[in-house]
């Protein structure tokens, strides 16, 4: 992704080792439940032909007890994030809160001014658009090449477009998300845009541009140690929604402020605790909303949470997720994270989110 659109570039600065356990764990040792044929199957084989999986870490108690490569990717290679970049981005949100430049329920638009003359925006705050329960109108459908979607893809650069559709993630915000569909709070529309909307928002909550705020306050005190990769739209604003790319072990450093209370791997505090343990909180409202759309069959008792599939809040288990098979999986209560990134045929599909769970079961059993 660093020649298919405009890059910007994430330095790091102070690289913190990944701590490792004394033994690992073979995870292709494990049989697997198989959803396409309804049998038993062979780690590897599952891995390779039912996930497309292209490389994993696990990190339990704090330590990394698994980490694999396939599919030819290696351990310096980046992949694309996909969705999972709004998991980690949406980490400033709650900096921001925390240190009250931001209120969750201010209107959005106190954050986005242009979109105060947008009447769909009326009475949206900035809570909803962290839940994805704006109220407006949009279908993310990958399918449809002539949908919304794609005119949305084409805005901020992900396929060639004229100059007339080429009008950036800022403004395709204002003019592409203008009617409402739903008063704001009861209904869960998974709609990428509104997390470009969100870090519109941070920078002006910060005062300064956001790419270097994501650099400073999250990327770097993660320890991260390679270049990290950020795509932009044409403008040169980042697309928050999608489109980073990180190594594997970079995707697991930043990703495992979740797991560790929002601490870093160095024991700094770079998220507050309160936003992680929030994201578990019972929230009948976030679950009513992901009801109403129809969500509860991919996950029964989950909701959608500030930018987080919130899988069971009993259970204190989430995940980021992105197309094509990326994915952080979180067990606060085991203290467990999974992350891998993958090559799956298509978007999304029940066999993934089948496959998905199968693996992250699996690993959680053998590792009680």
């Amino acid at each position: 992704m660093d020649r298919m659109m405009p890059v910007a570039f994430l330095e790091p600065a102070a690289p913190i080792a990944l701590p490792r356990a004394a033994h690992s764990f073979d995870v292709e040792a494990l049989i697997f439940d198989d959803a396409l044929a309804d049998r038993p199957i062979d780690g590897t084989t599952f891995l390779n032909r039912r996930l497309f999986n292209d490389s994993l870490l696990v990190m339990h108690r704090g330590k990394v007890v698994h980490e694999s490569y396939r599919d030819g990717m290696t351990v310096a290679d980046h992949h694309l994030q996909h969705s999972t970049t709004k998991s980690l981005t949406t980490l400033l949100i709650a900096q921001a809160i925390d240190e009250r430049r931001m209120d969750p329920n201010a209107p959005f638009c106190d954050y986005v001014a242009e979109l105060r003359a947008v009447p769909a925006w009326r009475g949206v705050t900035l809570q909803h658009v962290l839940d994805m329960a704006a109220g407006l109108a949009y279908v993310e459908d990958y399918a449809d090449r002539d949908g919304v979607y794609y005119a949305y893809a084409r805005a901020v650069g992900y396929y060639p477009a004229t100059d007339a559709e080429s009008i950036g993630a800022r403004r395709w915000l204002i003019e592409g998300m203008g009617a409402q569909t739903h008063a704001p709070g009861v209904y869960f529309n998974y709609s990428s845009p509104l997390t470009n909307g969100l870090m519109m928002a941070a920078e002006a909550a910060f005062g300064e541009p956001v790419l270097p705020l994501i650099e400073r306050r999250l990327f770097q005190r993660a320890g991260a140690e390679s270049v990290g990769w950020f795509n932009t739209d044409r403008f040169g604003f980042p697309i928050a929604e999608g489109q980073l790319s990180l190594t594997l072990r970079d995707f697991a450093r930043w990703a495992s402020l979740v797991v560790n209370a929002g601490r870093n791997l160095a024991g700094e505090q770079v998220v507050p605790a309160s936003f992680i343990d929030g994201l578990c909180a019972p929230n009948p409202a976030a679950h009513g909303a992901f009801a109403a759309a129809g969500r509860t069959e991919r996950f029964p008792r989950g909701h959608y949470r500030n930018q987080f599939w919130v899988i069971d809040p009993a259970l204190r288990q989430l995940a980021m997720l992105g197309i094509h098979g990326q994915f952080a999986w979180f067990d606060l209560r085991a203290e467990l994270m999974i992350v891998g990134h993958g090559s799956f045929p298509v978007a999304t599909s029940p066999l993934l989110t089948a496959a998905q769970q199968e693996l992250w079961r699996r690993i959680a059993a053998a590792l009680r």
